[in-house]
C-alpha cells in the first residue's frame, strides 16, 4: 500500500513562503525550513499532563536531532558530560561492592538472625543493582551462528572491512529474523557478535550491505560497546531504585480492603515510596537524555566509517532503506513457493523501493518527526541522511561486484527459507 505525498499550495509557509508537504493524513510542515515538522499528534488516551510532557519531550528530542545534523567534526563525544557520567558510574559501582562487602561481613561476624536477615538484603540489593555484562544464549534463542564455511564470501566481506577500518573482528557473526543489525559484548571475555537481520539484509542491495557492514564494524572500531558497559551503573541503578520502591498499583483500594495497620503502611508506602520513584525516575531519565545524546553521536560517526567502507552514495541508500522500512516489511509476507522466499521478497522490496524514489526526501523529513525522542539512542533516518550527505563524499572502499553479490544473495537464501518456515507455522492452525 503506497501513502500519498501532497504537495499543499496557498499561502505556504509562515516562516520562508515555501509550499508545504505532508505523507498521508501526517500534519503538512515546510520541506525548505521545517516549519511545523516539530509538531507531534497526541495520543487521545493520555492524561493533558502527559501529553504536554510527551509533547515537549519530543520537541527536545527534535531540536537535538537538528542540532547534531548540523554539527561540524568533531562531533560531540565525550567531553564533560561524558566525564560526569563516568565518575557516576564509577561511584555506583563502588556503592554496589559496598553493599556486597557490607552483607558479606554481617553474615559472617555474627551468626544470629538479624544480622543474617540484614546481610542478605544488602546482599539483594547489591545483585539487582549490578552491572549486567549480557549473555549469548539469548542471542542464539531466535539466531544462528553463521560459520565461514557456510557464507565464504559474507566472511572475506567483513575480513576485508576490518583490515580497510581498522576494527577488531567480530569473533561470531550471527543471524537473526529483526528488520535490525547491531554489535555488541557478552560474557565475562566480552565476545564480540555481529548481528545482522535476514530480512533487513535482503532489504538492501549487495553494495548497501557493505555500508551496513561497516556501520556496525565502525562501532567495534571506536569500542562503542565499552563505552556503554562503563556507563551502564549510571544508566540502570536509578530506574532499578525507582522501580523497587515504586508503590502498588491502586495501593488506595487494595487499602480499604484490608487491617488498619496494612492501610497505614500501604499510606505511608504511597506517599514517601511515590515521592522517592518520581525523585529516582526524574533523576533516571535525566541521566539517560544525556547518554542518548552520545549515542545518537556515535552513530553518526559509524556512519562515516558505512561510508568509507561502501562510498557515501551506498551509505546513503541504505539509511534511505531505513526510511522505508516500515512499508517494506508489509511484503515479507508467507505466499511464496518453497525455496523462492529470498529471491521473491528481495525482487518485490526492491520493487517497492523503486515506487518510493520521489517520495523519499518528505518520507525522510517525516522520519525526523517520528523517531524524535530525548531518549532515542539513534537519530532519525532522515537526520543521519542529512548530516551525511553535508561531509565530503567518500569512494566505495570496497566494491562488490555482481558476481560476489549473487554468492552473498545466496548465503543468505538458507536463512529466509528458515523464516518462511517459521512465518508458514505461525499461519498454519
Amino acid at each position: 500500500m503506497i501513502t500519498a505525498v501532497q504537495t499543499i499550495m496557498g499561502d505556504g509557509c509562515p516562516t520562508c513562503r515555501g509550499s508545504l508537504t505532508s505523507v498521508g493524513d501526517a500534519v503538512p510542515w515546510c520541506g525548505s525550513c521545517e516549519w511545523n515538522l516539530d509538531t507531534f499528534p497526541d495520543n487521545r488516551s493520555d492524561t493533558w499532563f502527559w501529553r504536554r510532557a510527551r509533547r515537549a519531550e519530543r520537541r527536545a528530542g527534535f531540536r537535538s536531532d537538528r542540532h547534531l545534523a548540523g554539527s561540524a567534526e568533531p562531533l560531540p563525544i565525550g567531553g564533560h558530560a561524558y566525564a560526569v557520567l563516568l565518575a557516576l558510574s564509577m561511584l555506583l559501582l563502588l556503592a554496589d561492592v559496598a553493599l556486597a562487602v557490607s552483607g558479606a561481613w554481617l553474615i559472617l561476624s555474627d551468626p544470629w538472625f538479624w544480622p543474617i536477615a540484614g546481610g542478605l538484603i544488602l546482599i539483594g540489593i547489591a545483585a539487582l543493582l549490578r552491572p549486567r555484562l549480557g549473555r549469548l544464549k539469548p542471542l542464539l534463542a531466535h539466531g544462528y551462528v553463521v560459520e565461514r564455511r557456510n557464507a565464504p564470501t559474507l566472511h572475506r566481506m567483513i575480513d576485508r572491512l576490518v583490515t580497510d577500518l581498522g576494527a577488531p573482528r567480530p569473533d561470531l557473526v550471527v543471524f537473526d529474523f529483526d528488520w535490525n543489525a547491531g554489535v555488541t559484548r557478552v560474557g565475562l571475555r566480552q565476545t564480540r557478535v555481529l548481528v545482522l537481520g535476514v530480512p533487513l539484509l535482503l532489504a538492501l542491495t549487495p553494495q548497501q550491505v557493505v555500508a551496513l557492514v561497516g556501520h556496525e564494524l565502525g562501532h567495534l572500531r571506536y569500542e562503542d560497546n565499552r563505552r556503554r558497559l562503563v556507563l551502564q551503573p549510571a544508566a540502570t541503578v536509578f530506574g532499578r531504585l525507582a522501580r523497587a520502591v515504586k508503590p502498588p498499583h491502586r495501593a488506595v483500594q487494595v487499602a480499604q480492603n484490608n487491617h488498619p495497620l496494612v492501610a497505614y503502611a500501604l499510606l505511608i508506602w504511597q506517599l514517601v515510596g511515590g515521592s522517592a520513584y518520581l525523585l529516582l525516575s526524574t533523576v533516571h531519565l535525566a541521566v539517560n537524555g544525556v547518554i542518548a545524546a552520545q549515542n545518537r553521536a556515535m552513530e553518526l560517526r559509524a556512519d562515516q566509517m558505512a561510508a568509507r567502507a561502501a562510498g557515501t552514495a551506498a551509505a546513503l541508500e541504505a539509511l534511505d532503506t531505513m526510511t522505508l522500512l516500515p512499508i517494506l516489511s508489509g511484503y515479507l509476507q508467507h505466499h511464496v513457493e518453497k525455496g523462492e522466499a529470498a529471491a521473491r521478497w528481495r525482487r518485490y522490496m526492491g520493487s517497492v523501493r523503486g515506487r518510493h524514489i520521489d517520495s523519499l526526501p518528505a518520507r525522510r523529513q517525516l522520519s525526523m518527526r517520528t523517531a524524535a525522542s530525548v531518549l532515542a539512542d539513534h537519530p532519525a533516518a532522515g537526520r543521519r541522511h542529512q548530516w551525511l550527505s553535508s561531509q565530503p563524499a567518500q569512494a566505495p572502499g570496497l566494491l562488490i561486484e555482481e558476481a560476489a553479490g549473487v554468492r552473498l544473495e545466496k548465503e543468505i537464501a538458507p536463512y529466509a527459507e528458515i523464516l518462511h518456515r517459521e512465518m508458514l507455522d505461525r499461519v498454519i492452525v
